[in-house]
Protein backbone atom coordinates (compact mmCIF):
# COMPACT_ATOMS: atom_id res chain seq x y z
CA UNK A 1 0.00 0.00 0.00
CA UNK A 2 1.20 3.61 -0.79
CA UNK A 3 0.37 7.37 0.52
CA UNK A 4 -2.34 7.53 -2.31
CA UNK A 5 -3.80 4.06 -1.73
CA UNK A 6 -4.06 5.23 2.36
CA UNK A 7 -5.71 8.13 1.31
CA UNK A 8 -8.81 6.24 -0.51
CA UNK A 9 -8.93 3.65 2.25
CA UNK A 10 -11.97 3.52 4.19
CA UNK A 11 -12.02 4.47 7.88
CA UNK A 12 -11.34 1.11 9.79
CA UNK A 13 -9.12 0.31 12.68
CA UNK A 14 -6.69 -1.75 10.38
CA UNK A 15 -5.81 1.60 9.20
CA UNK A 16 -3.49 2.58 12.01
CA UNK A 17 -0.98 -0.14 11.47
CA UNK A 18 -1.16 0.83 7.76
CA UNK A 19 -0.15 3.99 8.01
CA UNK A 20 2.71 3.21 10.23
CA UNK A 21 3.79 0.84 7.73
CA UNK A 22 3.40 3.09 4.65
CA UNK A 23 5.26 5.79 6.74
CA UNK A 24 8.04 3.51 7.68
CA UNK A 25 8.53 2.12 3.87
CA UNK A 26 8.55 5.69 2.47
CA UNK A 27 11.51 6.44 4.86
CA UNK A 28 13.58 3.35 4.59
CA UNK A 29 11.86 0.04 3.06
CA UNK A 30 14.61 -2.02 4.76
CA UNK A 31 13.39 -1.07 7.99
CA UNK A 32 11.24 -3.24 10.03
CA UNK A 33 10.80 -2.43 13.52
CA UNK A 34 9.11 -5.81 15.15
CA UNK A 35 9.30 -5.11 18.69
CA UNK A 36 7.10 -2.12 17.47
CA UNK A 37 4.41 -3.30 15.37
CA UNK A 38 3.90 -6.42 17.08
CA UNK A 39 3.49 -3.50 20.13
CA UNK A 40 1.18 -1.25 18.37
CA UNK A 41 -1.10 -4.14 16.52
CA UNK A 42 -1.77 -5.73 20.14
CA UNK A 43 -2.26 -2.47 21.50
CA UNK A 44 -4.53 -1.40 18.78
CA UNK A 45 -6.81 -5.28 18.89
CA UNK A 46 -7.46 -4.08 22.93
CA UNK A 47 -8.25 -0.63 22.87
CA UNK A 48 -9.34 -0.48 19.05
CA UNK A 49 -8.76 3.89 18.53
CA UNK A 50 -11.34 5.74 17.95
CA UNK A 51 -9.51 8.01 15.90
CA UNK A 52 -9.78 5.45 13.26
CA UNK A 53 -13.29 4.34 13.20
CA UNK A 54 -16.71 4.91 10.58
CA UNK A 55 -18.61 7.10 13.56
CA UNK A 56 -15.45 9.26 14.08
CA UNK A 57 -15.14 9.90 10.36
CA UNK A 58 -18.76 10.25 9.95
CA UNK A 59 -19.29 12.96 12.83
CA UNK A 60 -16.45 14.65 11.63
CA UNK A 61 -17.86 14.84 8.35
CA UNK A 62 -21.37 16.02 9.48
CA UNK A 63 -19.61 18.65 11.41
CA UNK A 64 -17.15 19.93 8.69
CA UNK A 65 -19.93 20.57 6.91
CA UNK A 66 -20.62 23.41 8.55
CA UNK A 67 -17.83 26.32 7.60
CA UNK A 68 -17.95 28.11 10.51
CA UNK A 69 -16.72 25.15 12.52
CA UNK A 70 -14.42 23.68 10.04
CA UNK A 71 -12.43 27.51 9.92
CA UNK A 72 -11.83 27.08 14.11
CA UNK A 73 -10.94 23.82 13.75
CA UNK A 74 -8.22 25.08 11.49
CA UNK A 75 -7.18 27.48 13.72
CA UNK A 76 -7.35 25.32 16.63
CA UNK A 77 -4.87 22.88 14.59
CA UNK A 78 -2.66 25.75 14.35
CA UNK A 79 -2.31 26.76 17.71
CA UNK A 80 -1.82 22.82 18.84
CA UNK A 81 0.98 22.51 15.93
CA UNK A 82 2.39 25.59 17.74
CA UNK A 83 2.06 24.01 21.05
CA UNK A 84 3.54 20.77 19.84
CA UNK A 85 6.73 22.56 18.30
CA UNK A 86 7.55 24.21 21.96
CA UNK A 87 7.46 21.23 23.83
CA UNK A 88 9.23 19.13 20.80
CA UNK A 89 12.15 22.01 21.39
CA UNK A 90 12.61 21.36 24.84
CA UNK A 91 12.59 17.73 24.66
CA UNK A 92 15.19 18.27 22.00
CA UNK A 93 17.08 20.85 24.50
CA UNK A 94 17.72 18.27 26.77
CA UNK A 95 18.69 14.89 24.05
CA UNK A 96 22.45 13.59 25.13
CA UNK A 97 22.09 11.57 21.73
CA UNK A 98 23.09 13.85 18.66
CA UNK A 99 21.28 11.93 16.34
CA UNK A 100 18.20 12.15 18.80
CA UNK A 101 18.58 15.95 19.28
CA UNK A 102 18.76 16.55 15.61
CA UNK A 103 15.49 14.42 14.59
CA UNK A 104 13.68 16.74 17.57
CA UNK A 105 14.80 19.59 16.15
CA UNK A 106 13.56 19.00 13.00
CA UNK A 107 10.25 17.85 14.08
CA UNK A 108 9.96 21.02 16.13
CA UNK A 109 10.83 23.44 13.34
CA UNK A 110 8.16 21.19 10.83
CA UNK A 111 4.91 21.54 13.74
CA UNK A 112 6.42 25.27 13.55
CA UNK A 113 5.73 25.37 9.82
CA UNK A 114 2.75 23.35 9.81
CA UNK A 115 1.22 25.88 12.72
CA UNK A 116 1.32 28.62 9.87
CA UNK A 117 0.68 25.89 7.10
CA UNK A 118 -3.10 25.32 8.68
CA UNK A 119 -3.40 28.85 8.68
CA UNK A 120 -2.60 29.18 4.95
CA UNK A 121 -5.44 26.52 4.49
CA UNK A 122 -7.96 29.22 6.08
CA UNK A 123 -7.19 31.36 4.12
CA UNK A 124 -7.01 29.78 0.91
CA UNK A 125 -10.36 27.53 1.65
CA UNK A 126 -12.54 30.62 3.29
CA UNK A 127 -10.83 33.86 1.93
CA UNK A 128 -11.37 36.72 4.01
CA UNK A 129 -13.09 35.05 7.12
CA UNK A 130 -10.58 36.52 9.63
CA UNK A 131 -10.33 40.10 9.90
CA UNK A 132 -6.63 40.99 8.91
CA UNK A 133 -5.59 42.63 12.30
CA UNK A 134 -7.09 39.12 14.08
CA UNK A 135 -5.28 37.51 11.21
CA UNK A 136 -1.90 38.99 11.72
CA UNK A 137 -1.85 38.28 15.20
CA UNK A 138 -3.05 34.53 14.84
CA UNK A 139 0.80 34.20 13.29
CA UNK A 140 1.98 34.31 16.91
CA UNK A 141 0.40 30.77 17.46
CA UNK A 142 3.83 29.24 15.47
CA UNK A 143 7.00 29.99 17.29
CA UNK A 144 8.99 30.08 14.06
CA UNK A 145 11.74 27.89 15.11
CA UNK A 146 14.31 27.07 12.36
CA UNK A 147 17.45 24.51 12.12
CA UNK A 148 19.42 27.81 11.97
CA UNK A 149 18.59 28.74 16.03
CA UNK A 150 20.28 27.18 18.97
CA UNK A 151 17.73 24.91 20.64
CA UNK A 152 17.02 25.81 24.49
CA UNK A 153 13.98 25.03 26.63
CA UNK A 154 11.03 26.53 26.86
CA UNK A 155 11.15 28.62 30.49
CA UNK A 156 8.91 26.83 32.51
CA UNK A 157 7.98 23.90 30.15
CA UNK A 158 7.60 20.06 31.58
CA UNK A 159 9.19 18.93 28.79
CA UNK A 160 12.51 20.43 29.68
CA UNK A 161 13.99 16.89 30.14
CA UNK A 162 15.31 13.82 28.79
CA UNK A 163 13.04 11.95 26.13
CA UNK A 164 12.22 8.69 27.08
CA UNK A 165 10.39 5.91 25.09
CA UNK A 166 7.19 6.99 26.80
CA UNK A 167 7.54 10.16 25.03
CA UNK A 168 8.18 8.54 21.33
CA UNK A 169 5.04 6.29 22.08
CA UNK A 170 2.60 9.22 22.84
CA UNK A 171 4.72 11.33 19.89
CA UNK A 172 3.63 8.29 17.75
CA UNK A 173 0.63 7.64 18.25
CA UNK A 174 -0.61 11.31 17.83
CA UNK A 175 1.30 11.60 14.60
CA UNK A 176 -0.71 8.44 13.06
CA UNK A 177 -3.79 10.22 14.96
CA UNK A 178 -3.24 13.50 12.88
CA UNK A 179 -2.25 11.41 9.84
CA UNK A 180 -5.81 9.63 9.76
CA UNK A 181 -7.26 13.11 10.69
CA UNK A 182 -5.58 14.76 7.66
CA UNK A 183 -7.35 12.21 5.38
CA UNK A 184 -10.59 13.41 6.85
CA UNK A 185 -9.56 16.56 6.55
CA UNK A 186 -8.76 16.61 2.96
CA UNK A 187 -12.47 16.12 1.45
CA UNK A 188 -13.80 18.42 4.31
CA UNK A 189 -11.80 21.68 2.53
CA UNK A 190 -12.53 20.82 -1.05
CA UNK A 191 -15.75 21.22 -0.30
CA UNK A 192 -15.12 24.56 1.19
CA UNK A 193 -12.43 25.91 -1.24
CA UNK A 194 -12.83 28.20 -3.95
CA UNK A 195 -12.39 26.45 -7.00
CA UNK A 196 -9.21 28.15 -8.08
CA UNK A 197 -7.65 27.95 -4.89
CA UNK A 198 -7.96 23.92 -4.70
CA UNK A 199 -4.78 23.20 -5.88
CA UNK A 200 -2.71 25.55 -3.69
CA UNK A 201 -4.34 23.65 -0.59
CA UNK A 202 -3.48 19.86 -1.87
CA UNK A 203 0.07 21.37 -2.44
CA UNK A 204 0.14 22.40 1.34
CA UNK A 205 -1.99 19.39 2.47
CA UNK A 206 0.67 17.10 0.71
CA UNK A 207 3.83 18.97 2.36
CA UNK A 208 1.97 18.43 5.45
CA UNK A 209 1.30 14.50 5.02
CA UNK A 210 4.73 13.88 3.94
CA UNK A 211 6.22 15.43 7.09
CA UNK A 212 3.72 13.85 9.50
CA UNK A 213 4.90 10.11 7.96
CA UNK A 214 8.16 11.14 8.33
CA UNK A 215 7.78 11.56 12.11
CA UNK A 216 5.92 8.32 12.68
CA UNK A 217 8.76 6.45 10.93
CA UNK A 218 11.41 8.27 12.60
CA UNK A 219 9.26 8.04 16.13
CA UNK A 220 8.70 4.05 15.40
CA UNK A 221 12.49 3.63 14.54
CA UNK A 222 13.23 4.71 17.95
CA UNK A 223 10.73 3.19 19.71
CA UNK A 224 11.97 0.11 18.21
CA UNK A 225 15.61 0.73 19.32
CA UNK A 226 14.51 1.92 23.10
CA UNK A 227 12.58 -0.89 23.65
CA UNK A 228 15.40 -3.43 24.12
CA UNK A 229 15.67 -1.45 27.53
CA UNK A 230 12.21 -2.46 28.71
CA UNK A 231 10.93 -5.61 29.67
CA UNK A 232 8.17 -7.02 26.71
CA UNK A 233 5.81 -7.29 29.40
CA UNK A 234 6.55 -3.18 30.87
CA UNK A 235 6.72 -2.10 27.32
CA UNK A 236 3.61 -3.69 25.88
CA UNK A 237 1.60 -2.34 28.93
CA UNK A 238 2.72 1.29 28.36
CA UNK A 239 1.77 0.92 24.35
CA UNK A 240 -1.44 0.22 25.67
CA UNK A 241 -1.65 2.58 27.90
CA UNK A 242 -1.43 5.13 25.76
CA UNK A 243 -3.35 3.82 23.02
CA UNK A 244 -6.50 4.26 26.03
CA UNK A 245 -5.28 7.83 26.76
CA UNK A 246 -5.67 8.95 22.61
CA UNK A 247 -8.95 6.99 23.19
CA UNK A 248 -10.34 8.57 26.41
CA UNK A 249 -8.92 12.01 23.74
CA UNK A 250 -11.24 11.21 21.02
CA UNK A 251 -14.15 10.38 23.33
CA UNK A 252 -13.95 13.81 24.71
CA UNK A 253 -13.53 15.30 21.56
CA UNK A 254 -16.11 13.29 19.99
CA UNK A 255 -18.76 14.42 22.41
CA UNK A 256 -17.64 18.13 21.59
CA UNK A 257 -18.28 17.49 18.14
CA UNK A 258 -21.85 15.89 18.49
CA UNK A 259 -22.60 19.36 20.90
CA UNK A 260 -21.76 21.21 18.55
Amino acid sequence: MDVRALLGCEPTVDRVAAVARVALAQRDSHVQCPRYFAALERAIQEAPPLFAAKAYADTYSSASANGQWLAISLITAAEREGDGAARLWSLAAFSANADEHQLLKRHACDESSHSLAYLALLDLTFPGAVAPSFRVEMNQLSPHYSMGQIVSAVEGSPYARTPSVDDYIQMNIAEIRTTIHHFMQRPALTAHCPPHNTRRVTKVLDSVLRDELNHIAYSAILIESKAEDLEPDEFQALFCKRVRDFNRLTSEELGELIFD
